[in-house]
């Protein structure tokens, strides 16, 4: 496939910030977006100087990106250019929006104003940090058009970016814009309620149930960005239908999370590992248990998953529920 667009900004608030599962799939798709944008690829995140460590490696940028920052910093905008250090190395500007949050009421005003996103009485670590954030990404990429005058792309990922779209829309600009979402903030909230979401997608009113747990800000931050990004995607089937009942658009494309083939091992590794972390579980099973209780290791089965504890939105309910079959 050829490239439509001369630079892609990829924009997520998991860049350099590992906080959930984002941070992987931007991670690993990093070095295949490379092959197609060479060095007009960016990865754009927060600074935040306690995690960067590692993780970020700090250059000078070149003079038409500099001339963006210089004039971002007068307005409290402090951007960070460097690399990323994962496979690829891709550029990366982390935007520092400590400074900036003096701008925060007047962006939410902005938001009500424009797009209907009722923000009050939001927490600022919850909400309105991330929304500083984008706003000030937003910001940038758009002056970053100008200096560029290059057909650009911006994919944003989840509502936590979703207001750099608001932000680009505000001010007639130029870049097309890509929203992803990975999982609806109301059904995801729904499923941690244990309410059955699918049977309910017909019968709700999303925004009187996204009040009625105190997200509507989170949610019509998310609706708002769906509805006015160019191109709308998800990442699956039934995320994809999620949106079309909870957001009111239907995705333009779902793009699935791959699995880099390459980095698994033959059958005869995996054969080989297979054997040896049996013996190893074996081991600690009998440690763990024999000394107060005792069965057949040989003709014992062992199951086990791994993720963070959610137990509906990650499926432990259903893992569960298949052990007594």
């Amino acid at each position: 496939m050829e490239k439509h667009a001369d630079y892609l900004f990829e924009v997520s608030w998991e860049t350099c910030n590992k906080v959930g599962g984002i941070y992987t799939v931007v991670k690993s798709k990093a070095s295949y977006m490379m092959d197609y944008y060479k060095e007009n690829y960016f990865c754009v995140g927060p600074y935040f100087p306690d995690k960067v460590a590692g993780e970020f490696q700090e250059k000078v940028p070149p003079e038409n990106i500099k001339n963006v920052f210089e004039k971002l910093k007068k307005e409290g905008i402090s951007c960070h250019y460097g690399v990323w250090l994962i496979k690829g190395e891709p550029k990366t500007i982390l935007v520092d929006f400590s400074d900036f949050t003096y701008k925060n009421n007047e962006i939410k005003t902005s938001l009500w104003q424009d797009f209907n996103i009722d923000s009050l009485n939001t927490q600022y670590y919850d909400y309105d940090e991330p929304v500083i954030w984008s706003y000030a990404v937003g910001l940038m990429i758009n002056e970053l058009s100008k200096q560029l005058n290059k057909k650009i792309v911006a994919q944003f990922h989840e509502w936590m970016s979703g207001p750099g779209i608001l932000c680009l829309k505000q001010n007639n600009s130029n870049v097309s814009t890509v929203f992803t979402t990975h999982a609806t903030i109301l059904g995801r909230t729904m499923s941690f309620a244990n309410e059955d979401l699918y049977s309910l997608l017909d019968k709700i009113d999303p925004e009187k149930k996204a009040r009625e747990y105190n997200i509507q800000a989170k949610y019509l931050t998310e609706k708002q960005s769906a509805l006015n990004s160019d191109v709308f995607t998800t990442v699956s089937e039934i995320t994809a239908i999620e949106a079309k009942h909870l957001l009111g658009r239907n995705p333009d494309i779902i793009l699935p999370n791959g699995l880099n083939i390459k980095k698994f091992p033959t059958f005869e590794e995996a054969s080989i590992k297979h054997q040896l972390f049996r013996e190893k579980i074996r081991e600690f099973i009998m440690f763990y248990f024999f000394p107060y209780y005792s069965f057949d290791l040989e003709n014992t089965l062992f199951y086990f998953l791994c993720g963070r504890y959610e137990f509906r939105a990650k499926g432990i309910d259903v893992f569960i529920k298949s052990l007594q079959i």
